[in-house]
């Protein structure tokens, strides 16, 4: 075989290497793009308060779903820009919880410090209201819904920041907080998943 036959060859074989490897990068890109579809993360400015809504769907059964949302004092570990949280007391389906946050704002990174009471109907929603902290307001609920193999969880906040949010960004830098919150929340939960799968 002359040296032209083999540079013909190499070519050809670099070729097809390449073309698996763009295949198969593309297919990783598609599965993990598709791994928590958060379909709507929507901010809108009532007088002082912000409302927030989110909804999006992740791989896994409302139970693992509900074990990830109230493993409450693990939530610094797979939540983003969580610092700590920890429960005060619990009686029943009423938790008393504790967290400390930081929150991105344009370049400054603000602590937020919270005191919530949380009531819980099992594997279906969770209410929040704020107790103490700075915050002048804060409280919402969790829900969360089946479909087929996946769950559809929608989380619904209305906030008062004891802090000045910018009129032109504040919206925009709130609903970015909230995706990396939900973001970390949906990756633990179908982390999980995967484990559960494989065993």
């Amino acid at each position: 075989m002359d040296n032209l036959t083999r540079l013909a060859d190499l070519r050809r074989n670099h070729r097809g290497f390449w073309q698996l490897l763009l295949t198969t990068l593309l297919l990783l890109v598609s599965r993990t793009s598709t791994a928590a579809l958060v379909s709507d993360v929507v901010v809108t400015r009532q007088g002082e308060s912000y409302v927030v809504q989110v909804r999006m769907e992740v791989v896994g059964q409302p139970p693992l779903a509900w074990q990830v949302l109230t493993d409450y004092d693990n939530l610094q570990k797979f939540v983003p820009g969580m610092l700590s949280s920890r429960v005060v007391s619990r009686k029943g389906d009423e938790v008393l919880l504790e967290q400390t946050g930081e929150v991105g704002l344009a370049f400054v990174k603000i602590t937020s410090k919270t005191v919530s009471q949380l009531l819980e109907n099992p594997k279906h929603e969770i209410r929040f209201d704020l107790v103490s902290g700075n915050l002048k307001r804060l409280r919402g609920s969790w829900t969360l819904v089946p479909n087929d193999h996946a769950t559809i969880i929608s989380y619904r906040a209305e906030l008062i920041p004891d802090f000045p949010l910018p009129p032109l960004i504040g919206s925009a830098t709130l609903g970015q907080n909230v995706k990396t919150m939900v973001d970390g929340l949906a990756k633990e939960i179908e982390r999980r998943n995967r484990v559960a799968v494989k065993e």
